[in-house]
């Protein structure tokens, strides 16, 4: 399973800029979850197909102005 974890700075409107830029992409996305945490900070879970390049995929998102942090997880 092929998952990122990324930091957004706006919540709700970095959640929808993340996952439609992904769709652009034509990325394949199985599931996406997004979180508050207490301190205001905003997580997105994104698990892709197992047909999706994790290089592009980190590549695209590390670029993106809404995202501060990115990392993959198992």
């Amino acid at each position: 399973m092929n998952m990122v974890c990324a930091k957004l700075n706006q919540g709700i409107d970095s959640f929808v800029r993340v996952s439609n830029f992904l769709r652009r992409k034509e990325i394949n996305i199985r599931e996406i979850n997004m979180q508050v945490q207490e301190n205001n900070d905003v997580h997105l879970n994104i698990t892709f197909q197992e047909d999706c390049s994790m290089k592009n995929v980190l590549n695209y998102i590390s670029k993106l102005q809404d995202v501060y942090e990115v990392k993959v997880s198992s």
